[in-house]
């Protein structure tokens, strides 16, 4: 230990007399090193990081395909779905899309507003920094029924609310639809699309009346695809076995559910639609990822590029420093340094 110390003090004096080598060296390691830390932290957050939530390597995707394209399912899609399945311990309806006018203390502004059955929150693992989450009693896909509750993001609560401290109770306007606050997420939470956190979450049977321009649908219309659902698998479910239950009572789910209104070819491009599940680990963010995927590992294959010149450069440095100090290496040979003792001491630079 002694000698280490002695080896760091003569380090930290030797540099000191070289403040150009120093300062050059400090710069190059700290452009390289930094530009990389800041490039994969956004390439973890945003497509490698598991949801915060427990067990995410049971949360999958549930989708349809038509022509190769992954698009939503209908609402009565998803409670035959629900009804028929043996392998999930629940499913979970949710629905975004659209970023609706929603009204806070007389203000306007869009907001990013999620539709969720009642047991999204408790799936997830979630806690309410205030108040409650949604609950059964607010939502009950199988009756089609609602309250007229919301729960808001802990950054909408800051931005929006101002972090008043009697949030719960207040009123919120989505589309001119009043819904009363009953709870706050946490400020970590950012649903199941990483980047894209919800400000106002509503039950999923309210979601309806707010599609489009403010233009209502029926909630059993089998024309309109607009329920994304993600579940969790029951423990020793793999997802080989997942897709062999679901498929065998998937062309019964899209018989009951083809609408009447589009016979014909349309009816067949229906009923031949297929059926995929995908691991959900990382979350929902399909569109975020097509759009930044590529650039973000093209920006990373640059970054270390420049890890790399930088790197070679304070290889450059120290062998030019180190072929300046051969005078210097030649004395302490002389006076009985061992080739092991000027290793460390040149390692300890």
């Amino acid at each position: 230990m002694r000698q280490l110390w002695r080896n760091l003090r003569y380090s930290l004096r030797a540099l000191r007399k070289n403040p150009g080598f120093t300062v050059v060296a400090m710069l190059s390691l700290a452009l390289g090193i930094g530009a990389n830390v800041a490039i994969f932290t956004l390439i973890n957050a945003l497509l490698l990081r598991d949801l915060p939530v427990p067990h995410p390597e049971r949360i999958v995707e549930l989708s349809v395909e038509r022509h190769g394209d992954k698009i939503p399912f209908s609402y009565p899609m998803f409670r035959e779905l629900e009804r028929g399945q043996r392998v999930f311990s629940s499913l979970i309806a949710w629905s975004g899309g659209i970023i609706p006018n929603v009204e806070v203390n007389g203000v306007f502004a869009r907001a990013n507003v999620l539709a969720v059955t009642s047991n999204f929150y408790s799936e997830l693992g979630v806690a309410p920094l205030r108040g409650r989450l949604l609950i059964s009693d607010d939502v009950n896909p199988q009756a089609g029924s609602t309250s007229q509750v919301a729960v808001i993001g802990y950054e909408f609560w800051q931005r929006r609310l101002g972090g008043a401290s009697d949030v719960i109770g207040k009123q919120v306007r989505v589309e001119d639809q009043s819904f009363t606050i009953v709870g706050v997420t946490r400020k970590w939470f950012t649903g199941l699309t990483p980047g894209e956190p919800p400000d106002v979450t509503i039950p999923v049977t309210a979601y309806a009346s707010l599609h489009g321009e403010g233009v209502a649908f029926p909630l059993d219309d089998r024309t309109k695809l607009w329920i994304r659902i993600t579940a969790r698998l029951k423990d020793g479910v793999t997802i080989d076995q997942t897709r062999a239950q679901l498929q065998s009572f998937w062309p019964a789910v899209l018989l009951a559910t083809a609408s009447t209104e589009t016979p014909g070819l349309r009816r067949q491009t229906f009923l031949s639609m297929g059926l995929d599940v995908s691991p959900l680990r990382t979350g929902f963010a399909r569109d975020l990822r097509k759009q930044f995927s590529r650039p973000l590992y093209v920006l990373a294959g640059i970054v270390g590029l420049i890890l790399l010149v930088t790197c070679v450069n304070l290889a450059n440095l120290t062998l030019a420093r180190a072929a300046s100090r051969s005078h210097e290496m030649s004395v302490r040979v002389a006076i009985g340094a061992s080739r092991a003792a000027l290793a460390v001491q040149v390692l300890t630079e």
